[in-house]
């Protein structure tokens, strides 16, 4: 693990791989993560839905949020919350000549529960701020503490806690409004095991209403099964892809594609850009395509 400082000198916890900065995921079940998460294309992700509440800092590049209601945009330093269950297209740009870095904490709803005020209204939509000195002492140590094998879980738990309180302090507060629809527990239910075969019937069994109920409450929310697995299983990907050094192919079986062509065929048809797309610059992605021609033409 190496430290490097950011654009508007404050440090952040970068992991490295034989000299490089490297993508990374730190999860504490029940409680959050801490991701770090590289983009070597700029992309543009319609319809990607918070099934957690979040907290993104830009490193490198521009992120841009938008929704019905709100369009944001954060450059390095910047910081921006998701609120749980929120929409958004979210486009990210990278830089010229590099690429597009940000950090990510991760909450989850029970953690939030325990530390959030609940005299505060939730956060309805995206937001952006600025993070102060002392909020970013926060973040490094709540970094640190995922990242460090063995740590105590209640010592994890009032880390990232502190970061809820502290966005409480801001009038951002990450709670959940109290009504949660039938969409938003089969989201739930289906992202405990994703690359799981999810039917009409299991998941209908498993929350104690009929299929035909299921059918109906999903049709009246725009939706249906088939699409919230698909939405679900894209969305997993692309953080996937941006926040782990995971092969494509084993990605492609965490998310319940048994077929790295079909995963990728998928991933195009909804995002517009190929899996190799996040992980290798387009520059660099021709490169190797001529060395490869190279080596080939030389063995003949």
């Amino acid at each position: 693990m190496a430290r490097r400082s950011s654009p508007r000198g404050e440090v952040a916890v970068i992991e490295s791989i034989s000299g490089r900065i490297a993508r990374f995921t730190h999860a504490a079940p029940g409680i959050g993560a801490h991701c770090y998460i590289i983009q070597a294309s700029s992309g543009t992700f319609r319809r990607l839905r918070a099934d957690q509440p979040g907290l993104i800092i830009v490193r490198q590049g521009l992120k841009r949020v938008s929704s019905s209601r709100i369009g944001l945009e954060a450059g390095p330093g910047t910081a921006i919350v998701l609120p749980i269950n929120g929409e958004w297209t979210v486009i990210n740009e990278v830089v010229a000549d590099g690429d597009y870095q940000a950090e990510a904490f991760m909450f989850s709803p029970d953690l939030v529960n325990a530390y959030a005020n609940a005299q505060l209204a939730p956060l309805r939509d995206a937001a952006t701020f600025l993070p102060d000195a002392e909020f970013q002492t926060a973040l490094e140590r709540a970094a640190h503490c995922l990242t460090k094998a063995g740590e105590a879980e209640r010592l994890r738990r009032h880390m990232l806690g502190e970061i809820i309180l502290r966005l409480d302090g801001l009038g951002l507060s990450l709670r959940a409004s109290g009504y949660e629809s039938l969409h938003d527990r089969v989201r739930a239910l289906i992202g405990r095991d994703l690359a799981s075969d999810w039917t009409a019937e299991r998941v209908a069994s498993s929350l104690g209403v009929s299929e035909a109920t299921l059918r109906r409450k999903l049709a009246s929310a725009r939706t249906n099964l088939t699409d919230i697995i698909a939405d679900m299983r894209m969305t997993r990907a692309v953080g996937l892809l941006q926040a782990t050094e995971l092969p494509i192919n084993r990605v492609a079986l965490e998310v319940g594609y048994e077929s790295a062509s079909k995963f990728a065929a998928r991933f195009r048809e909804r995002f517009g850009l190929s899996p190799r797309d996040i992980r290798i610059p387009a520059a660099e992605f021709a490169r190797i395509g001529a060395e490869d021609d190279r080596i080939g033409a030389a063995a003949e």
